[in-house]
């Protein structure tokens, strides 16, 4: 905060640390980390208190990524775990919960099940989605109220004025994966 930041974000999906301590199949622990639902929201509860108490609730949000199972991360019953990890959030009245929610119909990586609905259910603040939205399908998913904010991502790399592009409807440059965070005029 210090630096001047308006907040932070704590990246708790795609397998890394804190998404492999939720799940079932890569925690093993057998101490108060491991085990019952519970046990495995410890850490990311824990590490979101921290940083709410660093920088205060109201500034710091949490990704997570119910729709799929990223890098071999899988959970048994992931309905029941992501549905308790949002009512503990919301509890905590974080900022904002986003979702990288990934649709049956998304090119990145589809999703193997749509867990959105159960998870806006038991949030009681804002959530935002993410995952290959365009100007449309972002706009019906806002009208509907299925989300409170859509983000973007690999869209904002591949075009660093995108919103005066969508505002505009001109044509998106399409991401190249392979030039992500690559020196030069290419990347």
């Amino acid at each position: 905060m210090a630096a001047g930041f308006d907040g932070v974000q704590l990246h708790a999906s795609n397998s890394y640390l804190i998404d492999q301590f939720l799940r079932d199949s890569t925690n093993r622990r057998t101490d108060r980390y491991g085990g019952s639902i519970d046990n495995r929201l410890r850490l990311l509860l824990e590490v979101t208190q921290a940083l709410a108490d660093a920088a205060g609730a109201d500034r710091t949000a949490v990704r997570l990524f119910p729709n799929d199972d990223a890098q071999g991360c899988v959970d048994s019953d992931p309905e029941q775990l992501f549905v308790a990890a949002t009512k503990a959030l919301s509890d905590m009245k974080i900022a904002f919960l986003e979702l990288r929610a990934a649709r049956p119909e998304s090119a990145f990586r589809p999703a193997s099940r749509q867990l959105v609905p159960a998870v806006r259910k038991a949030s009681k603040g804002p959530l935002v989605l993410n995952q290959d939205y365009g100007l449309d399908d972002a706009g019906e998913a806002l009208a509907n109220g299925v989300a409170d904010a859509i983000s973007y991502g690999r869209p904002f790399i591949a075009n660093p004025d995108l919103p005066k592009r969508l505002a505009n409807g001109a044509a998106l440059n399409s991401a190249n994966a392979s030039t992500f965070y690559t020196p030069g005029p290419v990347g």
